[in-house]
């Protein structure tokens, strides 16, 4: 779903920012499609992303893509934009998909603000950071191996935030700086630094920072079942600009 004026081309730069700012440890391209495999539990690295329309019959790029997640030992997922072809989803729901994880992507204007003086900002991903966020997020090894990997690859500017209580990291975040745009992601909070305002400190400290190296606007993906999550960042003035739905099919 589009909300009132987000244009396909609006649509289109921001997933690209989003391919660059969450990459994917492999992926592939298969008739205007970007197939992206990762492992681990996230669907966004883990799914098929509808781009453009292609040469091939619709059924038929799905069951290709089916024959490829078939062949890695996984679960195939769709990720249905406003950008997916009419007529996919029919066919998906008719092959036995389900819908998972209904997501707003969020956008809002980048002005000068403070930063919140309990956050640390760097433009440098030190080994720490994502042994913390591996932490605070409880993942298994595996789990924390996956997440490391991706966030060693993120090819833009970055800023890695952090919240430390002595030599304990409370919380971190994340925001990918690129073409005038800052995208937030990977904030998370643990159980010891909850109710203490950290999500906003972070969210606002990584903005502060962004609008200083050019950011005017920024981007998120929220998940509409979090509901603790979208009043905060709509009273950091974000908004909904479209929306997007993952189509999934167990193995």
């Amino acid at each position: 779903m589009v909300e009132p004026g987000a244009s396909a081309n609006h649509v289109r730069l921001l997933e690209e920012l989003n391919f660059n700012a969450w990459p994917s440890l492999a992926s592939l391209h298969l008739d205007g499609w970007l197939v992206r495999r990762t492992g681990g539990i996230s669907r966004r690295v883990n799914s098929v992303n509808t781009l453009t329309a292609g040469r091939m019959a619709l059924v038929d790029r799905v069951a290709a893509c089916e024959a490829l997640y078939s062949s890695w030992g996984m679960r195939s997922v769709f990720r249905l934009t406003p950008l997916s072809e009419p007529g996919l989803e029919a066919i998906l729901l008719g092959r036995g998909y389900s819908v998972e994880a209904p997501t707003n992507v969020m956008v809002a204007e980048v002005g000068p603000r403070e930063a919140d003086p309990r956050v640390r900002l760097s433009q440098t991903l030190k080994d720490a950071w994502p042994t913390a966020a591996s932490r605070l997020r409880e993942l298994p090894e595996d789990e924390a191996s996956i997440l490391a990997a991706q966030h060693r690859l993120i090819a833009v500017p970055t800023l890695w935030a952090s919240v430390l209580s002595g030599d304990t990291v409370l919380a971190v975040g994340v925001a990918a700086v690129e073409r005038g745009w800052a995208g937030l992601h990977g904030i998370y909070v643990g159980r010891d630094g909850r109710r203490q305002g950290l999500a906003r400190a972070i969210s606002a400290s990584l903005l502060s920072r962004a609008h200083v190296m050019g950011a005017r606007r920024a981007w998120l993906q929220v998940e509409q079942a979090n509901a603790a999550a979208i009043p905060l960042y709509r009273s950091l003035g974000f908004e909904t600009s479209w929306t997007y739905r993952h189509l999934v099919r167990p193995q």
